[in-house]
């Protein structure tokens, strides 16, 4: 009678299920270490201010702009 063979009794299959294995075990490590904590949030106004580079107290822009 035939028997079928496992998947995984063919050499290649096996080495490329171990792989496919430490690479998903090493990305979630990845992942854990760097992506797990969030950065701290800043108020909505102060984010762009910051991401810009200008100054985050917005009333300094008001007293400009009524002085023009």
């Amino acid at each position: 009678m035939n028997r079928q063979r496992s998947v995984f009794s063919i050499p290649l299959v096996r080495e490329l299920s171990a792989i496919l294995v430490v690479k998903l075990a090493a990305l979630f490590v990845i992942a854990q270490l760097f992506f797990q904590s969030p950065e701290q949030e800043l108020p909505a106004g102060d984010r762009f201010e910051q991401h810009l580079g200008l100054p985050s107290d917005s009333t300094s822009y008001q007293e400009k702009s009524d002085d023009q």
